[in-house]
């Protein structure tokens, strides 16, 4: 049970303990097995490592329905998605600042606001455009059920994994969780066959321009999928699952960050103002790429506070032999320390200081302008893995987080409570979560100071 409560503790005892050697974690479901980073580039895109196979069983699949996104999909991002985001970018940000008063509040005067489940929504509406489509995202219903969906997955998973292997394939189904999740995929479903008979109609047309992953999905060349309504119903909350958590969550603890450390607040609102702006007043990806320093500010609260303790998640499907001779057996499951590696001094000067300017400094050295980015990923920068299953959604997710991140500075004060901490994170296996019940003082800023 260590590994469930104390996982960050155990992380950095294993890491310490064991410098550049290969050690494993006891959990409930087996061994799993941590490699140094000195193995990364030989095993980055070997052919019998799973990143779905390892996720699929730390989510639970066969009872949340949750698990790594199949590759159909993946490569659908890579291709065809990440190529469309600065044509996206002013459609996003238009989603989030014509909904941000309506989801996050019109406060007079100083009021507490538990943000967690507003910014929850927030990123909901403007991911169900990337999504699903424009109309989707609009609907209280839909964006209900697939914000729900993330919620009640993980704590579905939390409920499982109090049991032991044996006992889950009975008590799943006393789960009042698991009867939440039948109920947000049930609501989702008519959703996604209206969608799939409308493009039908127009002959599978996109349904608007950026086309959506669902535009995408049910393209004429993918055959029975174009057709198939549980399979695009499984690829839309699939994305809706994998899109929308890491970046809710990074937003959410940033704003705690932020709270926290007020004297960041005045540097990052004159970045966000002093953007490019396009003619309607919406912001580009040229606008985004101005904002390096709030580009810092997100990826330092991300290095101390990144959804996951751990990263480069593989599972064998065939013995491996690593360049050391090591075997690993078929069934293994690997993973990477990341939080450790993030608070190792030979890797970052002062790793446990919160520094927010850390990263714009680090580019302000020659040939490093294009490096230290929020969404780059090295062998000391793993918050979003490594090699080919490097998360392909954070082109997005850095998108939605900036935004989001700049609108609530423009159009709002915000504080903790005085004398308040930094607010603590939950932590269960591996996953890191922002504390939803923490209120932070919000109030409208005057119209001549947005």
């Amino acid at each position: 049970m260590e590994y469930c409560h104390r996982p960050r503790e155990l992380m950095w005892k294993g890491y310490t303990q064991y410098p550049d050697q290969i050690w494993g974690l006891d959990t409930n479901d087996g061994l799993k097995v941590v490699l140094p980073p000195r193995f990364l580039d030989e095993l980055k895109s070997h052919p019998d490592l799973s990143f779905k196979v390892s996720i699929d069983s730390d989510m639970q699949i066969e009872y949340t329905r949750f698990g790594g996104p199949p590759e159909y999909v993946i490569n659908t991002i890579k291709g065809s998605l990440n190529i469309s985001l600065p044509a996206f970018t002013p459609v996003i940000h238009k989603i989030v600042r014509d909904n941000l008063e309506r989801v996050i509040g019109d406060y007079p005067d100083w009021t507490p606001v538990k943000v967690h489940d507003r910014i929850l929504k927030l990123v909901g509406t403007s991911n169900a455009r990337v999504f699903h489509s424009a109309a989707v995202s609009q609907s209280e219903e839909w964006v209900d059920a697939a914000t729900g969906y993330v919620i009640t997955t993980f704590d579905c998973i939390k409920a499982l994994k109090a049991w032991p292997p044996y006992l889950r394939p009975f008590v799943y189904r006393f789960l009042p969780e698991r009867a939440a999740i039948l109920d947000q995929w049930r609501r989702a479903r008519p959703f996604v066959e209206a969608s799939v008979r409308q493009k039908q109609k127009m002959n599978n047309a996109f349904l608007e321009s950026p086309g959506s992953m669902l535009d995408h999905l049910c393209a004429v060349q993918n055959g029975a999928f174009s057709r198939d309504i549980d399979k695009q119903l499984l690829f839309q909350m699939t994305l809706v699952a994998v899109g929308t958590v890491t970046t809710f969550a990074s937003i959410t603890q940033a704003l705690y960050d932020l709270a926290y450390r007020p004297e960041y607040i005045a540097a990052l609102r004159e970045e966000v103002e002093s953007a490019p702006r396009e003619a309607n007043q919406l912001f580009s990806r040229t606008s985004l790429a101005h904002m390096k320093k709030l580009d810092s500010f997100i990826k330092e609260s991300q290095r101390l506070s990144a959804p996951d303790l751990t990263t480069f998640q593989r599972a064998a499907t065939a013995d491996v032999t690593l360049s050391d001779g090591t075997v690993i057996p078929t069934g293994t499951r690997l993973e990477i320390a990341t939080s450790a590696i993030h608070l190792d001094e030979k890797n970052y000067e002062h790793p446990n200081q919160f520094d927010g300017l850390r990263f714009y400094r680090a580019r302000l050295e020659p040939g490093a302008e294009n490096r230290h980015l929020y969404v780059s990923v090295g062998k000391n920068d793993l918050s979003f893995g490594y090699g080919r299953h490097a998360c392909p959604g954070r082109f997005l997710g850095h998108i939605n987080i900036k935004l989001i991140m700049a609108e609530i500075l423009l159009n709002y004060d915000f504080k903790l409570p005085d004398g308040a901490e930094r607010p603590k994170n939950g932590e269960f296996e591996a996953i890191v979560s922002p504390d939803p019940e923490i209120e932070i003082f919000m109030k409208n800023r005057w119209p001549d100071e947005a």
